[in-house]
């Protein structure tokens, strides 16, 4: 008889085993790492003891003494070493018996020494808020040692899709995109996540006397002494000491735009010292695989994506090699140009690449990435086809304690155009790129630009709350990954690597980017990123859901538009142009017909509020909304035909989430119509809000939650999804399903009253909360109304279907807090402000380094989700997580904007007794100082003093000024 043994089946087998054999012999107060003797899955082997779980067995087992051990201990037997104090401690179990043996000293000393430092195994946080890490320890998971890079075209064409984006890896691996999904380093599609990018890619080797002696992919090569990434904002340095005595320091950055140089261009600086007494004479070689220009050819005819290409060698009068670029013979191949080039220094003195390859076969040999055959000899033949491999070398002298610089460009040269680029142009910008780094300094003086920039940017909010790790954190990665998703939506990390266009609901990072960007100044640059979605809103109010330079699947989400209108409020509220929304734009799917921003807004709230509604008054869900695989309508009405049909619409399923999201809009729309002087539309938005709200509290409020989706095509056997009694619950245990979403929005949108918030977070509390967060929804089986969901697509406990989904967590915990500020039931507050407080905590990325091989994550970027099971955070690293956590932030700290006032309503933590922040208003500066006892501490309870510029006032608006000055308010609670 065979059997089934599936891996969520025994996820703590091994550990069960190891107490029910050893829990007299164990400290309960520490972890232990276990595993099977064999795959019969009866005998154990473990040690410990560690303050979280540690993958000590694996590294013990590299080590060859330690494995021949290990291997000599009995399979019908269990095992556990115990790591106490200055020695290990042996246990052995057999048939019901715990008999304590003895351990050769030389053993537990290797024991010990590979265990002694596990806490830093992971890595650590610097006060410059790096992740620092050790090359030479293991790797918790596939995001945790990743980091990404931006450019900067602030104020260039067509910002948002052409600013060029890099994923790096811990070796400096990954790949390096230019506008849009435009690769420059060749990316790489494999069953792997953690394998971004051609295996050469940005590498490179150091030869000496005929010797290869340094690769820097290799850093357990025996002539490594040590090896050190460090991941910072914007940039990556991975640092290493040999044997050999080479210090070796690798920078990894993209360089900003200049006017006249390739649209996109990353620099690698190689900096070596010789730390010995000798002068030295070395060969660098530099190694990556320039992607293909017919990325849909790898997936159909990979032959054809290499015979269209010949290498290509760009040279100046005295036959220096001035760049490598591949020639693609098709002209629509040829229309984004990718390059690479190399200078050395010696004394100041700029060299060129002596040696090229461009056959990677022909490099390799019958050897390896980490030991190639052709490495002494670059053969300098150009090859009649591709793929764009490249290997550039060029000899160095090194004196005696001296420091040189080697500085690798990669890049892609385009004009934005439907037309081959020129070689003229080519030629232009690769001169410019020299003579714009003509010295050891310009990268330096490149690089100290783009961090100025980053550092301007991310002071529009400091904060100094005595946490060192939530203030590095807040202060220096936070708005880092806020930035980078402004312009990379969801589409380039380490995992996501394959072909995703930005997506329109992906303006909400926009949200808050906004704010960091108005306050430099850049007025008009975020008009400009704002514009991108506005111009692909329909005459009719619907959207495009995703797009680069050409928009698709239009009115397939219901969602879409309405986040519009939020990005715009925000925009409105904090930079005070009103007369943003008489600005004309374009209408997408019109030969150049153009409205106003107001317009835009109103066709959208046409669209959703009276357009593409069901019989209940809410939205239609449409393909999905904002949950992709809420997909309960398989035959939905697109919007362009819903505009074909022009007629109501009956047996379609309505979102109560775009209910609350569209009340919401409305409620910005009502503002806009006021400051617009639109008498008549204003009160129409006061009656579709009326009219709206009625409707969900008629037909949306189920006795104990709000529904997710009403049904129309069921009759009375199926009316909704999302409350006590929906009949859809997986789980018999369990009276309904609950959606995270539902509660958030519902607040969010001022929709929920006092007692309807109570009710749904009982529920939240009871089927919601899990150790690792908030699930997304309870249990929940969707098999009879529809096939594609996500609990037809995915295990219980991952992604939609049951996921702690974190985007939605910060909505919550933002929704949270909101309700916290408003409702009068003070113990109501207080298990709110607590619940949320717990759930950011749980959210914050440096968290993971408390226990990073069972969580996994990225210790500076939020990933995405957790699986509800087992804690893991799983990738990707974009989501809305981080701007919903920044929300979140605001909300805490109390900042809000009206027009030209700043509205302060904290609500900090029960614990928390002060905290202080600066914010940067243009040219102004205010530093903002709160002060409350233990306990709960509203503005609404009327117990808070505030002190501006030293005179006490009443009101807790304040009004912005933009005079250079430092502005100081104080506010103190129980005052």
């Amino acid at each position: 008889m065979l059997k089934n043994v599936l891996a969520r089946e025994t996820l703590n087998e091994a550990t069960k085993v190891l107490n029910q054999c050893f829990k007299e012999y164990m400290n309960k107060d520490l972890v232990y790492d276990s595993q099977f003797m064999d795959v019969s899955s009866t005998h154990i082997i473990a040690i410990g003891g560690f303050v979280f779980k540690v993958p000590a067995l694996k590294e013990l087992f590299k080590d060859q003494e330690l494995s021949m051990y290990f291997s000599q201990l009995s399979s019908t037997a269990s095992h556990l070493f115990c790591i106490e104090e200055n020695k290990v401690n042996y246990f052995y179990y057999m048939n019901g018996v715990v008999t304590e043996k003895s351990v050769d000293l030389s053993i537990q000393k290797r024991i010990m020494a590979i265990c002694e430092d596990y806490k830093r195994w992971a890595g650590y946080i610097n006060e410059k808020g790096e992740h620092v890490i050790d090359l030479k320890k293991p790797v918790p998971g596939p995001h945790f040692y990743t980091n990404m890079l931006l450019g900067d075209r602030m104020n260039f064409d067509l910002a948002l899709q052409s600013t060029p984006k890099s994923v790096v890896d811990r070796l400096g691996g990954g790949s390096f995109r230019a506008h849009a999904a435009n690769q420059v380093l060749a990316t790489r599609w494999d069953m792997l996540p953690e394998e971004n990018g051609f295996p050469a890619n940005r590498q490179f080797y150091i030869v000496e006397e005929g010797k290869q002696i340094f690769y820097s992919a290799d850093v357990l090569d025996a002539n490594i002494e040590r090896a050190e990434c460090r991941h910072g904002q914007n940039y990556t340095e991975i640092e290493y000491e040999t044997k050999c005595g080479l210090k070796i320091l690798r920078t990894i950055f993209l360089v900003p735009q200049y006017e006249g140089l390739p649209i996109a261009t990353e620099v690698q600086r190689i900096t070596l010292i010789n730390k010995t007494a000798k002068d030295r004479d070395l060969k660098v070689v530099t190694t990556g695989m320039l992607a293909t220009a017919a990325p849909g050819a790898l997936m159909e005819d990979v032959v054809y994506s290499t015979v269209i290409m010949q290498s290509q060698l760009i040279k100046d009068e005295e036959e220096h090699l001035i760049g490598y670029v591949p020639y693609y013979y098709p002209e629509p191949a040829s229309r984004d140009v990718r390059y690479t080039t190399m200078v050395a220094y010696e004394k100041n003195v700029k060299k060129y690449p002596t040696e090229i390859c461009t056959h990677y076969g022909e490099f390799i040999g019958s050897g390896n990435l980490y030991k190639p055959q052709g490495i002494l000899k670059l053969s300098n033949r150009l090859n009649t086809k591709g793929p764009g491999f490249f290997a550039l070398g060029c000899p160095i002298h090194v004196e005696a304690g001296e420091t040189t610089y080697v500085d690798h460009f990669i890049g892609l040269i385009s004009e934005l155009k439907e037309t081959r680029v020129p070689n003229e142009v080519i030629h232009t910008q690769l001169l410019n790129l020299h003579r714009q780094f003509e010295s050891p300094e310009s990268v330096v003086r490149s690089l100290n630009e783009q961090l100025e920039s980053y550092k301007k940017y991310s002071t529009y909010l400091q904060v100094h709350t005595g946490d060192t790790a939530f203030d590095s954190y807040v202060n220096k990665n936070l708005p880092f990954q806020v930035l980078y998703q402004t312009f990379v939506s969801r589409s380039f990390d380490l995992t996501q690597k394959g072909y995703r266009e930005i997506g329109f609901r992906e303006i909400q990072d926009i949200f808050v980017s906004q704010y960091y960007l108005i306050s430099m100044g850049e007025i008009e640059y975020t008009k400009s990123l704002l514009r991108e979605w506005i111009e692909k809103v329909f005459d009719y109010g619907y959207c495009y859901h995703n797009f680069f330079w050409q928009g698709k699947e239009p009115g397939k989400w219901s969602d879409d538009g309405l986040w519009l209108l939020q990005a715009v409020y925000r925009y409105v509220s904090y930079s005070g142009d009103f007369s943003f929304l008489d600005e004309v734009y374009e209408i997408a799917g019109t030969d150049g017909k153009t409205r106003s921003v107001y317009e835009t807004l109103k066709a959208i709230i046409t669209y959703s509020a009276e357009r593409s509604i069901g019989e209940h008054g809410l939205p239609l869900i449409d393909f999905a909304d904002w949950n992709d695989c809420l997909k309960v309508d398989a035959h939905y009405v697109s919007g362009p035909e819903k505009e074909r049909q022009d007629k109501p619409l009956k047996g379609y399923s309505e979102s109560v989430m775009n209910a609350f999201l569209l009340k919401l809009a409305l409620q910005h729309m009502k503002e806009f119509s006021s400051i617009h002087k639109d008498q008549d539309y204003e009160q129409h938005t006061k009656d579709l809000i009326k009219q709206l709200d009625d409707n969900i509290q008629k037909h949306a409020w189920k006795e104990n939650f709000f529904a997710r989706v009403l049904f129309n095509r069921f009759g009375e056997e199926i009316t909704f999804l999302g409350a006590k009694n929906d009949g859809f619950s997986a789980d018999p245990n369990v009276d309904g399903t609950y959606f995270l979403n539902s509660f958030s929005w519902s607040i969010l949108s001022s929709c929920a009253n006092e007692k309807q918030i109570g009710k749904m977070l009982d529920q939240i509390e009871q089927y919601l909360k899990t150790p690792y967060g908030l699930k997304l929804m309870s249990p929940t089986d969707l098999s009879k109304v529809a096939k594609g969901t996500a609990t037809g697509e995915y295990f219980p406990g991952d992604r939609e279907n049951g996921g702690i989904f974190k985007h939605a967590t910060m909505m919550a915990t933002a929704a949270m807090l909101q309700a916290a500020k408003r409702v009068e039931d003070k113990a109501l507050a207080s298990r709110l402000t607590h619940l949320a407080y717990w759930m950011v905590g749980l959210v914050l990325p440096y968290k993971a380094l408390e226990n990073p091989f069972e969580v996994c994550g990225n210790p500076r970027w939020c990933t995405q989700y957790n699986n509800s099971l087992t804690g893991e955070n799983i990738g990707p690293t974009l989501s809305g997580t981080s701007t919903w956590l920044a929300i979140t932030l605001f909300e805490m700290l109390g900042i809000k904007y009206e027009k030209d006032l700043l509205v302060i309503e904290p609500l900090l933590d029960e614990e928390m007794t002060q905290v202080s922040y600066t914010l940067r208003h243009f040219t102004s500066k205010y530093v903002i100082e709160i002060h409350k006892p233990i306990g709960l501490s509203r503005m609404k309870d009327q117990n808070c003093s505030i002190i501006v510029d030293g005179k006490q006032v009443s009101d807790h608006k304040i009004s912005l000024v933009d005079d250079g000055r430092v502005h100081q308010i104080t506010l103190t609670f129980g005052a």
